[in-house]
């Protein structure tokens, strides 16, 4: 007979999730927002947030030290999860299962890696199988995976594209094997869906790059399978990212680009805007509009900022995670100053890209920047050569410091726009500037 007074003996995944309630519970009593303890911290937003995910992977230790250091919890949150680590060892030894989970690896990059195998090599088919050999496992496995997922598509803001596209590219080749190793509709569904989003999110850093033709095919293997699963959801999203690169919006646009072909894949898009969230719909409409902006239709631009306006308005932290963690209203903001530029109104661009770049809430690097690029042009055409020439000059070493090619495309095309005073002083002194990061 069980003795009723003996208490049930806690599973690793119990105190693994009191940990995450004790996190929250002590980040609120100390008056921290996630943001405010990632700054005391030291870590981005994305890894304070995962540490209060329930049903998630434990947190590392360091992590952990850290938010227990910054809401003076005296050693509690370490020594809970002590016990949680303890507890899985134990638990591990009795029944020997294979399970992956996430670790922080060389550049501080989270890589996945089998406890059992020991290594940090990809996934293989036979490590996949024994992964998803159970609804249970299936669902932490693929819960696992798609936290780093969202980790890495939110270095994309901090870590040169340079550095990342190797553990991105190992992840997605980690994320096929579960899905080839699915073995129920639900599993399929859901492991299908990480594999898009993470191949957009490969997408994204091969752009950055500037390699174009692996960014749209990455794009388009993600529309391609989400249309095959019949995943309106990631199907939509596949398409808005797509759009920007066929338009090539992001460089304003190059001669690569087409943007009736963009505005097309957008209106797809738009088609299933009920199953998307709102930062995706608020991406949809500052797309469209940037793209009527190129093509001089004001009233078409007007409109379609009014849509995306009112989508981020209802976007709230929990949206702002993976693909769209740098997406919140004073994003839009950005896009109005970018609109405004190309439709001639450069005093209007100038007000909106300032106003973006002092909100507290423009905390993303890559679109700090383009604003900046934008903000040059503006100034420039406004009559102030010398202050959009240095903005330019100083936002363009800050591009080439991070690696992203993409950007520097735009940066490149703000200052074609110049060339109507190219025999001036200041971009005469811009040019050089430019030259000597160039190397001639």
């Amino acid at each position: 007979m069980t003795d009723p007074t003996t208490e049930p003996e806690r599973t690793p995944g119990d105190i693994a999730n009191h940990l995450a309630r004790e996190i929250k519970r002590r980040r609120l009593d100390a008056g921290f927002s996630q943001r405010g303890l990632a700054a005391a911290t030291g870590y981005t937003r994305q890894y304070v947030s995962m540490t209060e995910w329930e049903d998630a992977n434990l947190p590392s230790r360091e992590l952990i030290a850290a938010i227990d250091t910054a809401v003076d919890a005296k050693g509690d949150l370490v020594a809970i999860r002590a016990e949680a680590k303890d507890t899985r060892h134990l638990s591990r030894q009795r029944s020997n299962p294979v399970v992956a989970e996430p670790h922080t690896g060389s550049a501080g990059l989270p890589v996945l890696v089998s406890t059992e195998l020991g290594s940090d090599r990809a996934l293989d088919s036979g490590s996949a199988t024994s992964l998803m050999r159970s609804r249970a496992a299936s669902e932490r496995s693929i819960g696992s995976f798609a936290a780093v997922t969202d980790l890495l598509a939110g270095q994309r803001q901090s870590i040169a594209p340079d550095a990342l596209i190797g553990p991105i590219e190992a992840h997605r080749d980690a994320v096929a094997a579960l899905f080839r190793a699915a073995t129920d509709d639900r599993s399929k569904q859901r492991a299908g869906a990480l594999l898009g989003e993470t191949s957009v999110v490969a997408s994204r850093v091969w752009s950055a790059i500037g390699d174009r033709s692996m960014a749209l095919t990455h794009c388009a293997f993600a529309r391609k399978l989400a249309d095959q699963l019949q995943d309106k959801t990631m199907g939509g999203i596949a398409r808005i990212f797509e759009s920007n690169l066929r338009s090539d919006a992001a460089t304003l646009i190059s001669s690569d680009g087409d943007v009736v072909v963009g505005l097309r894949i957008l209106k797809e898009a738009a088609n299933v805007s009920d199953f998307l969230p709102p930062a995706a719909r608020a991406r949809i409409g500052a797309e469209q509009a940037q793209a009527y902006a190129v093509l001089e239709l004001r009233e078409e631009c007007e409109e379609a900022l009014v849509r995306a306006q009112r989508a981020a308005e209802d976007i709230d932290e929990n949206d702002r995670a993976g693909l769209f963690s740098d997406w919140n209203t004073t994003r839009i903001q950005v896009y109005i100053g970018t609109c405004q530029l190309l439709l001639g109104q450069p005093k209007r661009a100038i007000a909106a890209l300032a106003e973006a770049l002092n909100t507290p809430q423009g905390d993303s690097p890559n679109v700090d920047l383009a604003a900046r690029v934008d903000l040059a042009s503006a100034y420039a055409l406004s009559g102030e050569l010398e202050e959009g020439c240095r903005i330019l000059g100083d936002t363009y070493i800050a591009l080439a410091t991070m690696g992203n090619h993409r950007g520097l495309e735009r940066a490149q095309r703000a200052i074609e726009r110049m060339a109507p005073w190219h025999d001036e002083r200041p971009v005469l002194a811009m040019r050089e500037r430019v030259d000597s990061i160039n190397g001639y």
